[in-house]
């Protein structure tokens, strides 16, 4: 799994100018026939009341015999059975491709808190035959946090 920051640092970020932060999503064969694998990192959105973010998740497959693809939506945000955080807005998808999706936000939020969501996507193997997720526990997050956390 990786993730980078377009910035390197939180201080001082332009409001107007969003920060980037790019995961791949790194998908593989599950370890038993007919099953698939993926991890994704945990992400953070530390930063000035009013900073905008946009997340971009890549899908990559670890080996030739598959492909991965989004569905539609991709992203699914808040996760079923889950709520946003007071003071996430301006939530939208601003790219949906096969293999990418960018969700952009802006962070409000006056305390530590998290977005939950899921990602919806397909995995077949070289013979075309969809695969199931292994995964037993998938519980991705973006925690947001404004800062500097004051008290």
């Amino acid at each position: 799994m990786l993730a980078t920051m377009t910035k390197t640092t939180t201080d001082q970020i332009d409001a107007l100018d969003p920060t980037m932060i790019n995961v791949t999503v790194k998908i593989s064969p599950g370890g038993a026939p007919g099953m698939y694998h993926h991890d994704v990192a945990a992400l953070s959105t530390a930063g000035a009341n009013g900073s905008k973010w946009i997340v971009s998740w890549t899908l990559e497959t670890t080996s030739p015999d598959l492909s991965a693809t989004f569905n539609n939506p991709g992203i699914i945000v808040p996760k079923k059975g889950t709520k946003m955080p007071k003071g996430v807005k301006d939530l939208g998808v601003i790219l949906s491709s096969s293999t990418q999706q960018q969700l952009a936000f802006t962070n409000y939020v006056e305390d530590v808190n998290v977005i939950r969501y899921d990602l919806d996507l397909e995995v077949k193997d070289s013979s075309g035959k969809e695969l199931a997720r292994a995964n037993l526990c998938f519980d991705p997050t973006i925690s947001v946090v404004k800062e500097p956390i004051v008290g």
